[in-house]
């Protein structure tokens, strides 16, 4: 897999960046950003290339940059940005009904982010591993392999709009901090019951119920917000995918 093709000042800094060795001291900054951290694409595909490197990495990243402490510091404040913006959602956007068009679109966005273990034996894994007797070490491997997804080839990361790179992005927050197991665990379940009961299907953990809610509200506030982004797009006569429009629209969509 390549690098993305950047959507903004600071993915177009990471990107080259990441393809020459490291400077001694490599300054990569983090832009203000002036839209909703979850619909800023400049914001999500940056936060997505760090995590991504960190799992399973690029062809054409140069050697040096894994582990770099000037990557880890922008993906950290990168991270707090984003943090903060989920803190800060609330659950307050109905899902779109979408025709059997878009039903078949948000399928696309779904390949994309889902995570890709049963949702019930994940929460098992994380409910023994995280709370029992077990090692940190057994417990970083539970979150770590959680964030993973299949991917499906034919679906690339240049289609998926700010959106959808949030839930991927929210998803790999929770799972590589220990410290938001809870918010892992909530996250997780609200995949698994999206349009049902908030944890009508929740196992027993013992994790703050605060930090539950939060992963919980998050999955569903963003997925809502996705379906939104579906539905408008498809009204509009276009795609809610990127890099899909008709030669006769005469311009590129950028997503900033």
């Amino acid at each position: 897999m390549r690098l993305p093709a950047p959507r903004g000042h600071t993915s177009s800094a990471l990107v080259a960046a990441l393809r020459e060795p490291p400077l001694p001291h490599p300054a990569l900054l983090v832009g203000g950003g002036t839209r909703d951290v979850w619909e800023d694409d400049d914001l999500q595909l940056s936060l997505w290339i760090c995590y991504e490197l960190r799992m399973r990495g690029f062809d054409d990243v140069a050697d040096g940059w894994q582990g770099h402490p000037a990557l880890a510091q922008f993906h950290a404040a990168m991270e707090a940005r984003w943090e903060s913006g989920l803190r800060s959602m609330t659950e307050t956007t109905s899902p779109a009904v979408l025709s059997p068009e878009g039903t078949a679109e948000l399928r696309r966005h779904h390949a994309f982010w889902q995570p890709r273990r049963e949702m019930r034996s994940a929460l098992r894994d994380i409910h023994g591993d995280a709370y029992g007797t077990r090692s940190s070490e057994r417990t970083h491997s539970v979150l770590f392999t959680v964030t993973l997804r299949d991917l499906d080839p034919a679906v690339a990361v240049d289609e998926m709009p700010g959106p959808t790179l949030a839930l991927a992005n929210a998803l790999s927050l929770f799972g590589f901090h220990r410290r938001l197991v809870g918010a892992l665990v909530g996250f997780l379940t609200a995949v698994d019951t999206i349009g049902g009961d908030p944890f009508a299907q929740l196992l027993p953990v013992q994790c703050p119920p605060d930090d539950v809610r939060l992963g919980f509200t998050v999955c569903h506030e963003l997925h809502a917000r996705l379906t939104q982004h579906v539905h408008a797009s498809l009204q509009a006569g276009r795609t809610s995918l990127r890099g899909r429009w008709p030669a006769s629209h005469g311009r590129i969509n950028v997503g900033c």
